[in-house]
């Protein structure tokens, strides 16, 4: 291999090497985003027929949104006002026969 030929292929490998580079970089950020709408995780109450439900709601809307927690068997959680991009997080203790059935609005 001549000079000019190992010197281009050093550089080709570098540019592929920052290309890939500053693609995870921008890709990870998105990758860590909550998700869009409603996610949520439940839990027991100790000593009871109750369950904790820990959740969030993130506005992917480019206008502000009024959102609760939408919870079948049971009274409807708090009304969240929130911005473009923001997400919200809260609780609400349910009883054990209730379900969170997704988010509506208020």
């Amino acid at each position: 291999m001549t000079t000019t030929m190992k010197r281009m292929a050093v550089s080709i490998a570098a540019v592929g090497a920052l290309m890939s580079g500053t693609a995870l970089a921008v890709a990870t950020p998105a990758m860590a985003a909550e998700p869009c709408g409603l996610s949520y995780q439940t839990g027991d109450v100790p000593g009871g027929p109750l369950k904790i439900v820990y959740y969030k709601i993130r506005n992917c809307h480019d206008t502000t949104v009024k959102r609760k927690l939408d919870i079948a068997g049971t009274t409807d959680g708090t009304c969240h006002t929130i911005k473009p991009g923001q997400t919200v997080s809260d609780s609400r203790v349910i009883a054990g026969w209730a379900a969170v059935r997704d988010i509506k609005a208020c």
